[in-house]
Parts: structure tokens; sequence; C-alpha cells
């Protein structure tokens, strides 16, 4: 690495999603969440495998309303390791 780079690398921790366990608990579907919430599979599977990037607020709602469940059901943080 160039030790004259501007760019530092910081372990602000992961943000995971439970969206597969809460499927599962609720014997749901990927098809059948996709169809009570309007959203196209590759967004439910995108949350389901955890390989979001960005995430939407609408998206993160309606997951809510059909899981009958709360924001930190479905999402959760972990703190890096070095702290």
């Amino acid at each position: 690495m160039n030790n004259n780079s501007i760019i530092v690398y910081v372990d602000y921790g992961s943000i995971y999603f439970n969206i597969k366990d809460i499927m599962e608990r609720k014997h749901l579907s990927k098809n059948q969440v996709a169809k009570k919430t309007g959203l196209h599979h590759q967004i439910i599977e995108r949350y389901y495998s955890g390989n979001v990037t960005r995430y939407d607020k609408d998206v993160l709602a309606k997951f809510c309303f059909i899981f009958d469940c709360n924001l930190d059901d479905i999402m959760y943080y972990v703190k890096p390791k070095n702290n």
C-alpha cells in the first residue's frame, strides 16, 4: 500500500440481516414475499442473502409490515472486533 495515501480504512463494524431466519420461522417463500410486498425477486434475494450495499427504507418498512416485526428484528449491527 502507498504510504502517501489519503484514504484510511477504518472498520466501523457491519450490518447483518435476519430475513432468511424470519422467512423460515414464518414459513414464507421468496415468491410469497415478492407477491405480498410487490418487490422484485432480486431485491428480496439480496436481503435474504445479506448482499445489500444500500438499504432502502421502503423495502425495510415492507418487510416489517409483512413479517409483523420491528426493524431490529430484521437487521442488526456488530461492532468491530478491535473495539
